[in-house]
């Protein structure tokens, strides 16, 4: 009980969707729309113009300026985040934590076939995706399983934060009559102490959507607090997009 009455001044001030901002944007044969709330993070920068339609011919893709973050190229249809800001005292001048909120049209790369609209597809192809970057010789978690294999203060285990998490599961869920496959990965890229909840499909046989949340906090006995809200901020946001083909 005590907990709930102090969620709001440990967690911050986070996303105010008292003040909600329509967007769109078609890719492929689909249409996106989205709502973004309001108190934004990155006050006073200048944010990049949007694309209002991305073309899924893969020629195309390829004279587009995509990006190559980790394992993926892709196309940013949108990003923005929200800071959860506290006292001026706490956190980094009361910056508590943030979440980060990334749409991204990915190419896929030709290892594993994916099929439009299916959802099994799509997961195979992220399972052997973040196996081939991850787990493979030369990756993230291979690298820190070589370096504490003979560790006899560890007796070979590798600890938990040297390891980026890749997801459990794969589950499907159904967001304004789509279905989207949402997993987790925690944290990406590399190991450390941030989370990432994902929401893809797959738009075409040579690419998927996703939208993701980052989350970013700080350590300490109320990390997992922070991070529950950011989860449920990001449920909430994510319940407001709406994929369908296009009119």
């Amino acid at each position: 009980m005590l907990k709930n009455l102090l969620a709001p001044a440990l967690t911050g001030k986070g996303p105010d969707y008292s003040r909600l901002s329509e967007k769109e944007c078609r890719i492929g044969d689909y249409v996106l729309g989205y709502k973004l709330p309001g108190n934004l993070g990155l006050k006073g920068v200048r944010r990049p113009n949007f694309p209002l339609m991305v073309n899924l011919q893969p020629e195309l893709f390829d004279q587009s300026s995509y990006k190559q973050t980790f394992n993926r190229s892709y196309i940013q249809v949108q990003c923005e985040s929200w800071e959860y800001r506290g006292f001026i005292l706490q956190g980094n001048f009361g910056r508590l934590c943030s979440l980060a909120l990334n749409i991204d049209v990915n190419r896929a790369e030709p290892h594993t076939t994916i099929k439009t609209g299916n959802l099994e597809s799509l997961k195979s192809y992220l399972e052997n995706d973040f196996s081939r970057y991850y787990e493979s010789e030369g990756g993230i978690n291979w690298k820190a399983r070589q370096k504490f294999k003979d560790d006899a203060f560890t007796k070979g285990e590798v600890p938990d934060h040297y390891l980026v998490t890749l997801p459990e599961s794969y589950d499907i869920e159904n967001i304004n009559d789509a279905s989207w496959l949402s997993y987790q990965i925690g944290p990406e890229g590399r190991a450390g102490y941030r989370y990432t909840y994902y929401w893809a499909y797959p738009v075409s046989e040579n690419f998927y959507l996703t939208v993701s949340f980052w989350m970013l906090f700080e350590h300490g006995d109320i990390k997992e607090l922070r991070r529950e809200r950011m989860v449920e901020d990001a449920g909430r946001i994510m319940s407001m997009v709406k994929l369908s083909k296009g009119r």
